[in-house]
């Protein structure tokens, strides 16, 4: 039924009393019973019958009256009742035998059920109920009938049981739940105060509605940890519990308003009802002290709040500001009553799993050495102090004004998202996964073996060491660059740089203006893709014998550069996409015997650049030039070199070019052997044992007999000398 009709049955049942319709039925049916036998009773039974019509009648009427009654139903019901008891007054004017008796009375029996069916579902008292003792007790009882097939009822007022031992007998108290039982909606405020005994309890098994307060103090079954002996769903006021131990379970509650609960209950379970706040006894609004409680969910109501010394399993819907005492929980589930918090505060235990599933965004976060922490919705947050062992930061992505993180025991850091624009400090963490670096961040970290950074912006820059940095252990570095939407070399500024003695793996991918590595004495991978402009590679250390190079020049950004220089054991270097590059420097790799530089296929725009090979281990032939003689033309020299002759073509290209100008610098090749050819078919005859530098072999000072000095290579070499070069 309609709420509204809770209010609306109430004058109508003022008409009749409850008791009087089974009185009516039961004569009915005696006295058919006696016409079973004799037709003398027919004016009995018909003047009964005219009776309940009337009394059906008066119903009906006072149902109608109500103005704000909007469902028809009972009156349709009451209207057939009408009909049906007017068919039986006109049947009864022609019994003649025992069998039309019988008729009618399996007839009023069905009518009988319908009347019942409506009472059982409207009954009201139209007036307060209270019960304070005996003789309040009895009145009550005079007005609802407490038998087991009597209807439960609607008290359209308020409800007031006081039960104390000096009133009250146990008979007596076993009468006055007898009446709770009755209960089915109070239309206001409900009021229990039990003080015969902690273990006598006061029942209102089907009590499901209160439009008003509930005011419960002492033993009540709608207070205690059994949710199977009652049906309370409803408090549209105020909920204040009292003077209650044991546990509390309100798990099938669906709403209540401002909810107070007794600090003495040894657990709280307010399943998901909704709740204007949650309360202890004795506390300001919202902060809940529960000393005893082993377990606690406060549903839907919002607490600021929290001491559970003894709580293993906590669920809370926090408020915008919260503080959560909690140093036994293992399990710790919060949600908000919005998804913005302005400070939140947890001490837990070390096997504590805490998670804040609905978090967005915060001001303050600080917790204690926790086992985990879960915001897998948190975006957002300044301050942010924790112990916890683990965190899901899954979708934080910014330190609110530059803030500071302090993760003292976190063992790995993963936050994919984040960009890190304040003070990080993670103490033992030994890998850290980030989006971004911001400018001015400060970045200790001085136990991660591990760094990834996911987009490193178009202007932002990481290093690895400095005032402001700490990555002391660091070994494995992967970073990969976000490129502006227009590069350029004012626009795309982002750098990466390690002077790391200690760093040994390294991957950048993306587009990144400038890579440095320097001093990496334990490097022992390098691997670059995406776009770089300009990239250094210095002192690798004994490991580095290889490094993959597939990064290309950024369009739009100035011609690349690229520098290997000073490692000991890099014995190859073969970039596979490098193009449009100005400077070139290769040297003092002793162990590099394999150069291919094939991928330069396309000339900057314009500049004047070098190419610098110096003190590698690059290995060439010379093949001197011969004179003009009477049967055989001069030839000049060859300048046979694998290296050289993958820089052949772009270095053709720049000749050609009145923009782009190349000049070599070094000694281009470090071990050179020296050639002489046969003047008759052009066969070397002859090969030298001694190597010596290209550089001494073409310069002016060699004394090796160069010829036709208009045309030969001489130091400096230049693009067009390229001529000159072959593979060997």
């Amino acid at each position: 039924m309609k709420k509204g009709l809770l209010s609306l049955l109430a004058l109508a049942l003022t008409v009749v009393g409850c008791q009087n319709y089974d009185d009516q039925f039961d004569e009915l049916t005696s006295q058919i019973t006696s016409l079973q036998t004799t037709v003398d009773g027919l004016t009995g039974v018909s003047s009964a019958i005219t009776t309940l019509q009337t009394t059906v009648a008066g119903i009906s009427t006072a149902v109608n009256g109500l103005s704000n009654y909007d469902d028809t139903g009972i009156v349709a019901q009451l209207n057939a009742v009408s009909s049906t008891l007017a068919t039986l007054l006109t049947q009864l004017d022609g019994v003649a035998t025992n069998a039309d008796l019988a008729a009618i009375s399996s007839t009023l029996a069905d009518v009988k059920s319908d009347v019942r069916e409506l009472l059982e579902a409207n009954a009201v008292i139209n007036q307060n109920i209270t019960i304070t003792n005996l003789a309040t007790l009895e009145y009550v009882e005079s007005l609802i009938s407490t038998d087991e097939d009597d209807p439960n009822v609607i008290v359209n007022g308020s409800i007031t049981v006081e039960v104390a031992t000096a009133d009250f007998t146990d008979a007596q108290v076993a009468r006055v739940n007898a009446v709770a039982a009755k209960f089915a909606t109070s239309l206001a405020t409900v009021t229990l105060t039990n003080t015969y005994s902690p273990t006598t309890s006061i029942n209102f098994s089907n009590l499901a509605f209160i439009d008003g307060n509930a005011i419960l103090s002492g033993s009540t079954n709608l207070a205690n940890a059994d949710t199977s002996d009652d049906v309370l769903r409803t408090v549209s006021g105020d909920l204040t519990i009292s003077n209650q131990t044991g546990g509390l379970d309100l798990s099938l509650l669906t709403s209540a308003g401002n909810t107070v609960v007794p600090t003495t209950i040894s657990s709280l379970n307010l399943g998901n009802a909704t709740l204007g706040s949650i309360t202890s006894t004795g506390s300001s609004s919202s902060e809940l002290y529960l000393p005893k409680a082993t377990t606690v969910n406060t549903g839907k109501g919002a607490i600021s709040h929290l001491s559970a010394a003894l709580a293993s399993d906590v669920d809370v819907t926090a408020a915008a500001t919260a503080t959560i005492n909690t140093p036994k929980a293992l399990t710790l589930d919060v949600l908000g009553a919005g998804k913005s918090f302005g400070y939140i505060s947890l001490t837990g235990a070390v096997t504590t799993v805490a998670k804040f599933t609905k978090l967005t965004t915060t001001g303050t976060i600080t917790t204690n050495n926790i086992a985990e922490l879960h915001l897998p919705l948190m975006t957002t947050v300044s301050t942010f102090t924790s112990g916890a062992k683990v965190m899901d930061l899954s979708k934080l992505a910014s330190q609110r004004d530059a803030s500071t993180f302090t993760f003292t025991k976190l063992a790995a850091l993963y936050a994919s998202k984040l960009n890190v624009s304040g003070t990080v400090s993670v103490t033992v963490a030994t890998s850290i996964d980030v989006e971004d670096t911001d400018a001015g961040y400060e970045f200790g970290a001085p136990a991660a073996t591990s760094l990834t950074i996911r987009k490193l912006a178009d202007t932002n820059s990481f290093e690895t060491t400095g005032t402001a940095y700490d990555f002391g252990k660091l070994t494995t570095l992967n970073v990969t660059g976000v490129a502006d939407s227009a590069p350029s070399i004012g626009s795309q500024t982002n750098t990466v740089s390690s002077t790391s003695a200690v760093l040994a793996n390294v991957t950048v991918d993306g587009t990144i203006d400038e890579v440095k590595i320097y001093t990496g004495t334990k490097l022992a991978s390098v691997n670059t893709d995406g776009f770089i402009r300009h990239f250094e590679l210095r002192n690798g250390g004994t490991s580095l014998t290889a490094v993959t190079i597939d990064h290309d020049h950024i369009e739009g950004s100035d011609a690349a550069t690229f520098i290997v220089d000073g490692n000991s054991k890099l014995a190859g270097l073969t970039p596979s996409a490098l193009d449009e590059v100005g400077i070139v420097t290769i040297s003092n790799n002793p162990a590099l015997t394999a150069l291919d530089l094939s991928s330069l296929q396309t000339l900057p725009q314009l500049g004047t650049y070098s190419i610098t090979l110096d003190a590698n281990n690059l290995s060439g032939n010379y093949v001197l030039a011969t004179e003009i003689v009477t049967t055989t033309a001069a030839r000049d020299e060859r300048i046979r070199s694998a290296a050289l002759a993958t820089l052949k073509p772009i270095m053709a290209l720049a000749a050609a070019s009145n923009s782009v100008t190349y000049t070599m610098v070094g000694d281009l090749v470090t071990n050179v052997t020296t050639s002489t050819r046969s003047n008759i078919n052009d066969d070397i005859v002859a090969t030298s044992t001694n190597t010596e530098t290209l550089e001494d072999i073409i310069s002016w000072s060699s004394g090796l007999g160069t010829i036709n000095v208009s045309t030969n290579v001489v130091t400096t070499v230049q693009d067009e000398d390229f001529v000159y070069v072959e593979s060997l």
